[in-house]
């Protein structure tokens, strides 16, 4: 009967989809922010398609099988998905503003790239694409509590948004609570979600349809959640999830297909479709008034809903976290508690975490102390800002009127700084208030810090012998092998090395090892004989040699996380840096997202890597490429934000969106500025003239292969058509 229904629901979606194309004239379709233009057609199928002609021309050549067999009806819920998308990008192609708000509609490249370090980290354990209605405000709330505690990413599609507005229920991309809307249509745009995943993260290519449903069930952790009455056309679209490698969970009566179509009461629904991706997610129970846990990450407390700021911009404070021989167990405050300050104050505030353990060493006491950061934002109505002496944090009224209060502050640090860290066998946390303590405590605060980045500044390559490796993004980029040293962070720009080297001993048989550095066999490129055997182990023989400083000679592999992406522009021999928050155009005519398609996914190539930007701060900055001498384009405010890492005589000669557009724009403005690329490219130029001279009858042809041995040649060709004639007589 599902079988019967399934494809009889595709059909009416299929007739439906081609009825609405009829008639419409011609335009453009494509979402914006995305490189894959309508990513479910251009993913499983490799077409990209780019006007209403041609989908049009697309969807008339779909067929459904009548046939009542299970392979069929799966075909048939693909057909159904991308129906979906077609009528979802009709929507796009017409409508000034598809979707108003709360719903978000499509979801940008962007965004998914971002919530790739939480993915690959487990922050976000998994991903509900929640359906339907649930028809009862306490099992609503359950439901909402069990994927939030959980820190899952929810995107809700149907009446489930309305039964929440109804129910007072807050949602938004910083909860985690997505609504993308409220017809079935929209269920495309989390199936394009997870299609990108393997085109991005993976580095598949659109059309390799087998490998991108592998990637999918393999590597992705979605599941669909189906709720109340299930319509034919619902079911269809839910054949087609199935099919792409994405399981179905319903509170409905189904005929099992076990992992990939299973029935559970909604009050264990969520567990129930976590155990459908083998994905565990443990949840720790704190005795506070208020919620604890990653959900409440990235919450905002305004002015007028604070009961107190503790240190900040119109204070002072700090937080440190010290390594002991020997540590009394417990907590203390020290001054006053939240409900002895006046409502609106501003109160001087430090909290100082003292750790001891076997392996425990002074230099990982940073690398703890950053986790306060994340710690205090996993307590429901706390927000904090910043760190070190620069710390600020707000409490808002409504968790102060719950019973918040400062010891729950830190009784909650001192529980998870031993849940995260089993290294630590004992932690005490004092928090304090008092005036005269604060003033005391962060004149040694400051001591300390300054210690530690003197040691941290001091440190290079050539100091230590070992640098660590970070396989972690290998769940979605499975030939990718980060490389940290103490002048090159993480992509993501989330480890340094002496966080990579906390975690490694924290954790010795997790993602983060070490990789003995070998034999230094080129130190500009800074190429060494055990990071290549490290890397080519790790990458299943995929990548035999990586260069940690060069963009154009075997550069490091990108996974899709990177903060920012280096890039070879061959009209002016230099290199454009350009980072994800940039929303326009390269002088390529190419966004960021266009670029990281060229080389995420754990792709090595020649002329794009993908850094961090505080890899721009290092002495070893693409020195095998010239370092800042080669740098010619940077966006406006990425380039104020590094701007102490630039030579001072470069900073002016160095273009931004807002001096230059294309290529030609930015060769005339380096020579007006005499940047030294355009210096070296006259004298390379006067070489190659007078070695052409020297001797005659030379071919275009062997002059090029003498450019290329030198500086290496970048071909790029636009709106170019190739015909290759064969059995042409010579």
């Amino acid at each position: 009967m599902v079988v019967e229904n399934i494809i009889k629901g595709a059909k009416k979606v299929l007739n439906l989809t081609k009825d609405a194309l009829k008639d419409i004239e011609n335009k453009e379709v494509g979402y914006k922010g995305t490189n894959y233009n309508l990513p479910l057609i251009y993913g499983l199928l490799g077409k990209k398609v780019k006007d209403i002609n041609e989908l049009r021309e697309l969807i008339n050549s779909l067929e459904i099988k009548d046939e009542k067999t299970l392979e069929n009806a799966l075909d048939a819920g693909v057909v159904t998905l991308l129906c979906a998308e077609a009528l979802e990008a009709l929507k796009y192609a017409t409508e000034e503003k598809p979707y108003k708000e709360p719903y978000v509609g499509f979801i940008p490249d962007e965004t998914l790239r971002g919530l790739g370090v939480p993915l690959v980290e487990g922050k976000i354990p998994a991903i509900l694409v929640v359906i339907g209605k649930v028809g009862d405000e306490e099992k609503l709330r359950k439901l909402i509590d069990d994927i939030r505690k959980r820190n899952i990413l929810a995107l809700f599609v149907g009446e489930i948004v309305k039964e929440m507005d109804e129910a007072g229920i807050e949602y938004g991309l910083d909860k985690l609570l997505v609504p993308l809307g409220d017809s079935i249509t929209s269920a495309a745009h989390a199936a394009n979600l997870a299609i990108r995943a393997p085109l991005i993260f993976g580095g598949i290519e659109p059309g390799k349809t087998e490998e991108i449903i592998d990637y999918i069930k393999n590597r992705v952790p979605a599941i669909v959640v189906a709720l109340g009455d299930i319509d034919d056309i619902t079911l269809a679209a839910g054949a087609g999830c199935i099919k792409a490698g994405v399981p179905v969970i319903t509170n409905n009566p189904v005929p099992v297909i076990e992992g990939a179509l299973e029935s559970s009461d909604i009050e264990n629904i969520v567990e129930n479709a976590l155990k459908m991706k083998g994905v565990e997610v443990k949840v720790t129970e704190f005795d506070i008034p208020v919620s604890v846990g990653p959900m409440n990450e990235g919450e905002r407390v305004r002015g007028p809903d604070m009961h107190v700021e503790l240190a900040g911009p119109k204070s002072y404070g700090c937080e440190l976290v010290l390594v002991k021989d020997d540590v009394e167990e417990g907590i203390e405050v020290i001054g006053k508690e939240l409900d002895e300050m006046e409502e609106g104050s501003r109160n001087p505030f430090a909290i100082v975490v003292e750790v001891s353990g076997k392996g425990l060493e002074k230099d990982i006491e940073g690398v703890l102390e950053r986790r306060i950061h994340e710690f205090l934002n996993y307590i429901e109505g706390v927000m904090h800002l910043n760190q070190r002496d620069q710390v600020w944090i707000r409490i808002n009224k409504n968790s102060f009127n719950k019973g918040l209060r400062l010891k729950h502050i830190a009784e909650v640090v001192k529980a998870l700084f031993k849940e995260h860290f089993p290294i630590i066998e004992k932690c005490k946390v004092k928090i304090i208030t008092d005036e005269e303590k604060v003033k005391e405590i962060l004149e040694e605060a400051r001591k300390i810090y300054a210690e530690r980045d003197a040691r941290a500044r001091e440190l290079s390559e050539e100091d230590v012998d070992v640098f660590y490796g970070c396989v972690m993004c290998q769940s979605f980029a499975p030939t990718h092998v980060c490389i940290i040293t103490p002048d090159r962070p993480s992509l993501c720009g989330s480890i340094s090395y002496f966080d990579a080297r906390a975690a490694a001993k924290i954790d010795p048989e997790g993602p983060i090892f070490e990789v003995p550095k070998g034999e230094l066999l080129d130190e500009k490129l800074g190429i060494y004989s055990g990071v290549n055997e490290v890397v080519e182990s790790r990458s299943q023989g995929s990548v035999k040699e990586i260069a940690m400083h060069s963009a154009l000679t075997s550069p490091c592999t990108s996974c899709g996380c990177f903060e920012a992406i280096a890039f070879y522009i061959p009209e002016v021999d230099g290199f454009g840096v350009v980072d994800r928050n940039f929303k326009g155009e390269t002088p390529f005519g190419l966004p960021f997202s266009s670029l990281a398609g060229q080389c995420s996914g754990g792709k090595q190539v020649p002329g794009f890597v993908g850094i961090a930007i505080e890899y721009m701060r290092s002495p070893k900055f693409l020195q095998g490429d010239g370092g800042w001498q080669r740098v010619v384009w940077l966006p406006k405010d990425l380039k104020e934000k590094v701007k102490d890492a630039i030579p001072e005589d470069l900073y002016d000669k160095i273009a931004t969106e807002e001096d230059v557009s294309n290529t030609e724009e930015l060769a005339k403005f380096l020579e007006e500025k005499g940047h030294p690329v355009m210096k070296k490219a006259e004298e390379t130029e006067e070489e190659k003239v007078e070695e052409v001279k020297e001797e005659k009858g030379i071919e275009v042809g062997e002059t090029i292969l003498d450019i290329a041995k030198d500086r290496g040649i970048q071909i790029i060709m636009k709106n170019v058509k190739i015909v290759i004639n064969f059995n042409v007589k010579k």
